[in-house]
């Protein structure tokens, strides 16, 4: 139990003693400034109206009776409120702790219902680009701190290798096929051809591979063999390129799929005679509007083909019936509309709202001296995601893709991200637990020995580090409650920067035998939980820099 959640239960109870009232929720939090105590709580101000007295009043009579062994002294300050002092000896008890659960520390055992998350999603038409990088950074560490938060998590990525996207991949790569034979490749409209240097490797990777088989542009069978060897080659390039960034996926799932298997007939079908979708002007309309949506949506057009939403519904229903209690899709910002119709869908077909929660991840600027870098040698009209590893490697990509808040558009600054100093935010961190790696090498000793923790009396740089620490498992519960990932390395930076602060003050191999085991036993749990949280990232924890 965390010493929030200790002083909250002291609380509750010394309310009960005092007045009778009893409180379900107690808010307590560490203060800014640590002259205000380790922990504090506003619990006379929040609850006002329950006491009926004077704030002020209730929480003195409050710190007269609570019971809390573990707090060296309980105060009020201002207009009512509540600040904890916790002892040396509870502090080093909790350290002692962390010590023992290492890696586990602030993980959760795997509870509740099963989570899909559906991240990343790009259509095998190209490489993946710096955008899709984010998304998946954001995806990948969102999964880790679910997990980590006890949630069993899958990862899923969901493609479609048919429709026109395909076919104009084929007949682009088909035009630079005919080339390389010395002949020409008719196409409609040549200006909406896929360009990019990436269409020459697919022609001649086929050409390598087939000679001159599919050079019959009078055969459809041609151009879908070509366009199937374009996608292939696509998708098996995006693989590769997100495995590279750490971000692994559990299953692959094809939009084509839900064709073949008349799931997306099936649903329609649904909708027909749940009286939920309606015939007008030639097309079939979902009745979305009395459903959450603002406007019904068609769902088969005048000339029979389906939209998108008829797939869609398809794929939730799909992910709802194997079983998942919540789906999760991370979406890019020209979705922004699309969680309040799918939802409407889902619950004409019986799904609780609450089954669908969609992230919007905003658009990514890259910036070098200031000025946006729009244009890639590769891929033409966009900087490709390999392009960007290339130039500042993979640790880089995955916590600078993470560090702002996936709400908000982010400028990724080129020219910080190669720089191996303190001034950027990842070396910064890592150079932390490289630090601490040293001080163990000088020491002769592994951190992973370090169990006893002396108690003793605790300098001011000791305990604002010790009480770093173990806010952890409170900001790993936190952001996945909330599925957002940036507070992880914020919290990562301010526990670097407690520890190079408390590293300036106090050296750690010293004479006195107790204060050198204290403050080993600190620079142990400081490097397993720099390693714990980098490795929620997806980011390598080194021992050397």
């Amino acid at each position: 139990m965390s010493f929030e959640e200790r002083v909250a239960g002291a609380l509750r109870q010394a309310s009960r003693e005092a007045y009778g009232v009893e409180l379900t929720e107690v808010h307590v939090e560490r203060p800014n400034d640590p002259v205000n105590g380790d922990l504090a709580s506003n619990l006379a101000l929040a609850n006002a109206k329950a006491f009926r007295r004077n704030p002020r009043e209730v929480a003195e009579k409050i710190a007269e009776t609570v019971e809390a062994p573990f707090a060296a002294r309980v105060e009020v300050a201002g207009p009512g409120f509540v600040n904890f002092w916790l002892t040396d000896e509870a502090l080093c008890g909790e350290l002692a702790v962390l010590l023992r659960d290492r890696e586990g520390y602030g993980t959760t055992e795997t509870r509740g219902e099963p989570v899909l998350l559906e991240y990343v999603s790009a259509n095998p038409t190209g490489p993946v680009h710096v955008a899709h990088g984010r998304h998946a950074a954001y995806g990948d560490s969102l999964a880790r701190l679910l997990t980590a938060a006890g949630y069993p998590v899958t990862r899923e990525f969901y493609f479609n290798d048919g429709g026109n996207q395909i076919r104009l991949l084929g007949e682009s790569v088909a035009v630079r096929y005919a080339a390389l034979h010395g002949t020409q490749w008719p196409v409609e409209d040549p200006d909406a051809l896929y360009r990019g240097g990436y269409i020459e490797d697919i022609a001649r990777d086929l050409s390598a591979e087939h000679g001159e088989r599919y050079l019959a542009p009078e055969d459809a069978e041609a151009l879908t063999a070509i366009s199937d060897f374009a996608a292939d080659w696509c998708m098996a390039g995006i693989k590769k390129t997100l495995d590279r960034i750490r971000s692994p996926f559990d299953g692959y799932f094809n939009e084509k799929s839900l064709y073949d298997s008349g799931a997306v007939d099936g649903v329609v079908e649904r909708l027909r005679e749940s009286g939920h979708a309606y015939e007008e002007d030639g097309a079939l309309w979902l009745a979305s509007s009395g459903l959450g949506d603002d406007k019904d949506r068609v769902l088969v057009k005048s000339d029979g083909t389906y939209t998108y939403m008829a797939p869609d519904l398809a794929y939730h229903l799909d992910k709802h019936e194997r079983g998942y209690g919540v789906a999760v899709d991370i979406l890019g910002a020209d979705h922004a509309g699309y969680p309040p119709r799918i939802r409407a869908g889902l619950a004409a077909l019986g799904v609780d709202a609450e089954f669908l929660e969609v992230e919007i991840v905003r658009l990514v600027k890259l910036l070098r001296e200031g000025a946006e870098v729009k244009v890639s040698k590769r891929a033409g009209n966009f900087v490709t995601l390999d392009e960007l590893v290339d130039e500042v490697g993979e640790d880089v990509a995955r916590y600078f893709f993470v560090r702002s808040s996936h709400k908000t558009e982010m400028n990724f600054d080129l020219d910080l991200a190669i720089r191996q100093s303190e001034e950027n935010p990842v070396f910064y961190v890592q150079y932390a637990h490289a630090r601490i790696a040293s001080i163990f090498g000088r020491a002769g000793v592994s951190p992973e020995s370090v169990e006893e923790v002396p108690t003793g009396r605790l300098a001011a740089e000791e305990r604002a580090l010790l009480l770093e620490l173990l806010d952890f498992p409170r900001v790993v519960r936190n952001a996945a409650e909330k599925r957002e990932v940036h507070p992880l390395p914020t919290y990562l930076e301010t526990l670097a920067t407690r520890y190079h602060q408390f590293y300036t003050v106090h050296r750690v191999l010293v004479d006195d035998g107790e204060v050198q085991r204290r403050r080993l036993a600190l620079s142990a749990a400081t490097k397993s939980v720099l390693a714990s949280g980098l490795g929620m990232l997806g980011v390598v924890a080194p021992e050397k820099m």
